[in-house]
């Protein structure tokens, strides 16, 4: 499994909880190289499981 897979995973954990603004995921993996954070967003955008609720925040289809 490559790092932004894993990154993806942890995102997806994140957005089982609570929807969240992109703005919170970025602070919740703040141990995490920005551009990794892209390729793993990337990754669920490809496998289309991200949905906006209607404040904007991001969750899980």
């Amino acid at each position: 499994m490559s790092h932004s897979s894993e990154i993806a995973d942890r995102i997806l954990a994140l957005l089982k909880k609570e929807p969240m603004s992109y703005y919170a995921i970025l602070r919740a993996l703040q141990d995490v190289e920005y551009r990794v954070i892209l390729q793993a967003w990337g990754i669920l955008r490809e496998r289309d499981l991200l949905a906006r609720d209607p404040e904007g925040n991001y969750l899980l289809r």
